[in-house]
């Protein structure tokens, strides 16, 4: 949900763009990374890795799986090794993790590595290392695998779910996944090679054997045949029995999986989807007929790709900790006055810019972390998040351009563009009578920015509760958090078209959404959106009130009076309606303290810091 009100329409199916592979911290990575200071890991971890793979070959699959499943959830960052807590339920516990196997294997590689080299490894390298020896031990791919990586702290069940592609993918949803982690269509195909090793239980395709369409029918994409040997093995409702996938060949790393999907017999729907996209067509039949001439040369190089999506480097890992008040004191005394006079000046001249500045760092930290990525531009090969769609109304841009500009004047290359913003969103919430609170800067500003991942993480105005509950798990945001950040909709304006099917087309028979208040609704339509195509004209968030940053919008709430579906969500759940009728009944200043407290921690998403990243010099573009 956006902390300001002007947001387009949005599309809720993530943008099909190839992007360029990950890089932002992945180019630090680097072959021979532990050369001085564990000079014999890769001996270590191919010995140790060799005792468990000789004696349970199956484990081979699972350890490759691992990988995966760890770097297509927060990236390679060895957050799907960490056990759940009493307070959060991690990766691990997640559904498509619940069969992973092998964690005994990294643990005792682990301890191997840690009697050589104390502190040295992390357990992000360790797991692409076994990966790779895992491959090569079932006679597969050899590749040098760079290393550097540093360990996240961060695991969270709601996550993996939401990130990891599901066995019964179309191709659309796989490449949309694959191209959102800065993989290509390439990448796709030749990564789901590693199905020719291993095995599955029966559950995640039992429906193409007995329920298909819902109808009691099969897969018409899977070989009868098959069908008939695969039912003789999985009965229904068996979710135990484990099935080859690359029946005959399953402990053999190589190209026979392709050869089944030419005869549609790959195991999982998202096999079959390779032969409905003409790039993975094509590849597909190219190593069947070959005898994989080119597959274990290729998947070395897209397990290199792969295997540098999002990771952890430098001092990253511990970025939260690196935040600290004063930051500047000595390098830049003057930077937060700087920030804080220009907003003073300008703002009660254009005082919706203020909830424009919130939005932008709400929509900015959401995606990708704090680190200014939704300041950037697109270029010819790269489209930015500032032109997805639910950016395509934020305002403020030139706002933070000119505070940048001063700060520059006053001290070059020291003030980050993602503190900019921090502060200028703080100071902007002052201006209109809200709370001050001390922001914690050091922030450093990312140079990845992609339309695809803004569309996928930021709220939509459309949002139901369970939506917006899990946006925020996500980011380690609780509900509490979830209602008071809402609260920032008390200032700004939105256009009709982001609630107008409220009014006109709820559930596309021409009604209207019964969670709205009747009367409300008829003076939106009389008086405001009078027509559900109008995209142009403006409405108070917080009517009466919309520049004064108050308690109002709750009371709102509680009248049905809320502009957006993800505001009425509010009430649908008793944790979130309790909270707000206790900021009704609590002193503004509870409100005040409370809001504070959660933008302090909004503001700690995933930053950047130490020697992660740049200080940009202009907020548009990366340094060059």
């Amino acid at each position: 949900m956006a902390t300001q009100k002007l947001i387009s329409v949005l599309l809720l199916q993530l943008l099909l763009v190839l992007l360029a592979s990950d890089f932002s911290n992945g180019q630090k990575l680097k072959v021979g990374f532990y050369h001085k200071t564990c000079p014999n890991i890769e001996a270590i971890v191919a010995k140790t890795t060799q005792q468990y793979i000789s004696r349970a070959p199956t484990l081979a699959a699972p350890l490759l799986r691992m990988h995966f499943h760890d770097c297509f959830v927060r990236g390679c960052d060895g957050s799907v090794l960490l056990n759940s807590t009493s307070s959060n339920s991690a990766e691990k516990d997640a559904f498509p993790n619940q069969s992973l196997r092998g964690f005994h294997v990294i643990d005792a590689v682990k301890s191997a590595v840690e009697k050589k080299c104390p502190g040295v490894v992390s357990c992000a390298d360790i797991l692409a290392l076994v990966a790779r020896d895992a491959v090569r031990m079932l006679h597969g791919s050899f590749w040098e695998v760079p290393t550097g990586r540093r360990d996240g702290r961060v695991s969270v069940n709601s996550e993996a779910l939401r990130g990891l592609p599901a066995p019964s993918a179309n191709i659309t949803q796989l490449k949309a996944t694959f191209a959102s982690k800065g993989l290509s269509v390439k990448d796709l195909v030749v990564l789901s090679g590693g199905h020719t090793i291993g095995t599955s239980h029966c559950g995640p395709f039992s429906s193409r054997l007995y329920n298909f369409t819902g109808k009691g029918d099969t897969d018409p994409k899977l070989d009868k045949n098959y069908i008939a040997q695969l039912k003789i093995k999985c009965k229904p409702g068996d979710t135990k029995t484990l099935v080859e996938m690359d029946p005959g060949s399953f402990k053999s790393f190589d190209e026979d999986y392709y050869t089944l999907v030419t005869k549609r017999r790959g195991l999982f729907q998202s096999d079959s989807a390779l032969l409905d996209d003409p790039e993975t067509r094509a590849y597909v039949i190219q190593q069947a007929t070959s005898h994989g001439a080119t597959f274990l040369k290729d998947f070395g190089a897209s397990m290199v790709n792969m295997g540098n999506i999002g990771v952890l480097t430098g001092n990253s890992g511990l970025s939260e900790a690196q935040l600290q008040l004063g930051f500047y004191a000595k390098n830049c005394p003057k930077a937060e006055k700087i920030v804080k006079d220009f907003v003073d000046e300008h703002i009660h001249n254009a005082p919706s810019v203020a909830a424009a500045l919130i939005r932008m760092h709400f929509h900015d930290c959401f995606v990708r972390g704090c680190d200014a990525s939704v300041l950037l531009n697109s270029t010819s090969s790269n489209q930015a998040e500032k032109v997805s769609p639910p950016n395509l109304t934020l305002r403020g841009f030139n706002f933070i351009d000119r505070i940048k500009t001063l700060l520059e004047a006053e001290c070059p290359g020291v003030v980050s563009c993602a503190d900019t913003i921090a502060l200028a969103a703080r100071d902007s919430i002052v201006a209109t009578g809200g709370p001050f609170w001390k922001v914690p800067t050091g922030r450093r500003d990312g140079v990845i920015s992609r339309s695809a991942e803004a569309l996928a993480n930021i709220p939509a105005p459309t949002s139901n509760f369970t939506t917006l509950q899990t946006r925020f798990g996500n980011l380690g945001l609780d509900l509490k958090d979830l209602v008071l950040l809402s609260g920032a909709h008390t200032i700004g304006i939105s256009h009709c078209s982001s609630f107008s099917n409220r009014l006109y087309n709820f559930t596309g028979v021409g009604d209207q959404d019964p969670a709205l208040d009747k009367q409300y609704a008829a003076n939106l339509k009389a008086n405001k959106c009078k027509s559900a195509t109008d995209n142009t004209t403006i409405v108070e968030m917080d009517p009466g009130s919309h520049r004064t940053f108050d308690l109002s919008y709750y009371t709102l709430l509680l009248k049905r009076r809320g502009l957006f579906q993800s505001d009425a969500a509010l009430t649908t759940s008793s944790t979130t309606l309790n909270y707000i009728n206790q900021l009704l009944k609590g002193p503004l200043q509870n409100f005040y303290d409370e809001f504070a407290t959660s933008m302090e921690k909004m503001g700690r998403i995933n930053v950047k810091t130490g020697s992660a990243g740049e200080i940009r010099k202009q907020c548009a573009f990366v340094n060059s």
